[in-house]
């Protein structure tokens, strides 16, 4: 069960991730598309760490167009994760990840032939209605608010990145080729941001900002990188399946961030920490556990 653990450093890392990136979203950066470029441009300064790993080789011709593919995703999913984070709790948005997964098995079963047990199947829609019941609002109506809907084009996105990656891995990519390709391969897809005008002004504009706040920035880029190179080195060994599951662990760690921290800094991110909206949250997230359990053990249940 090595994989269990080393897909479990994923969430803890993307959690603390989600924290500092609604403090980024909400705070620092008015335009989201600024906030994309330096993102993916700084995620690729950590890609030298992967040599101490595993070298990775050059890819087969054949499979760059899956590897082009994760890079195109690894940009622009970014944007609607954004956009969510400025409109709803961090713990919430850090949830609604779980809403693309309802797709993984659905692609994973249609391009690489993966196919699970009913009961894998039922714990899935178990973690799906209970992310769906974090984002109503409380008005006495059904009414989903808008993290919802861009956390749904996120996640099907990040869905589609999951299977394309264990396509590679299934074609004798090594996960540090896998990995280490589309991450630099995207930092020269947000290039050409720099050849429009406006976003080029914008981009230069906050440099000042980022010197300032590199250290800040640097972390979370770090917890970004950590946190996706052990998802996908877990991808690599089981079912993309289970590794999507363990996933929904992610908002309990970022509530958990939100406790600990909003005594000490109380402005730093967007999280309802009240009595009512706490025990919401750790209710739902207790039936997506229930979710979660089944997915992985399907056996025993």
């Amino acid at each position: 069960m090595s994989w269990l653990i080393i897909a479990f450093i994923s969430p803890i890392c993307h959690g603390f991730a989600n924290v500092l990136d609604n403090h980024l979203s909400n705070n620092l950066f008015k335009n989201t598309w600024t906030l994309m470029f330096y993102s993916v441009c700084f995620s690729s300064f950590f890609l030298p760490l992967l040599f101490l790993i595993q070298v990775p080789q050059l890819p087969p011709l054949s499979s760059l167009p899956f590897v082009f593919l994760i890079a195109f995703i690894e940009v622009f999913y970014l944007y609607p994760y954004y956009k969510a984070l400025q409109s709803d709790d961090t713990s919430v948005v850090s949830s609604l990840f779980s809403l693309g997964k309802i797709f993984v098995p659905l692609f994973a079963f249609l391009f690489i032939g993966e196919i699970l047990k009913p009961t894998q199947y039922l714990g899935f829609f178990i973690i799906i209605l209970g992310s769906a019941t974090l984002t109503l609002n409380n008005r006495g109506t059904l009414h989903l608010n808008k993290s919802f809907f861009y956390m749904l084009i996120c996640s099907i996105l990040l869905a589609v990145e999951a299977v394309t990656y264990k396509h590679l891995f299934e074609n004798n990519v090594s996960w540090s080729t896998g990995f280490f390709w589309p991450t630099l391969f995207s930092t020269i897809i947000v290039l050409p941001f720099l050849l429009v005008p406006k976003l080029r002004r914008e981009i230069g504009s906050q440099c000042k900002e980022i010197k300032r706040v590199i250290p800040f920035f640097a972390f979370e880029e770090l917890l970004t990188f950590v946190g996706s190179a052990t998802s996908v080195y877990a991808l690599s060994m089981v079912p993309v399946t289970l590794v999507e599951s363990i996933g929904e662990f992610q908002p309990l760690f970022v509530l958990f961030y939100a406790i600990v921290l909003h005594k000490i800094y109380p402005n730093l991110f967007r999280e309802r920490i009240d009595r009512q909206s706490i025990i919401k949250k750790i209710l739902l997230f207790g039936i997506m556990v229930i979710g979660i359990l089944l997915v992985i053990h399907p056996t025993k249940y």
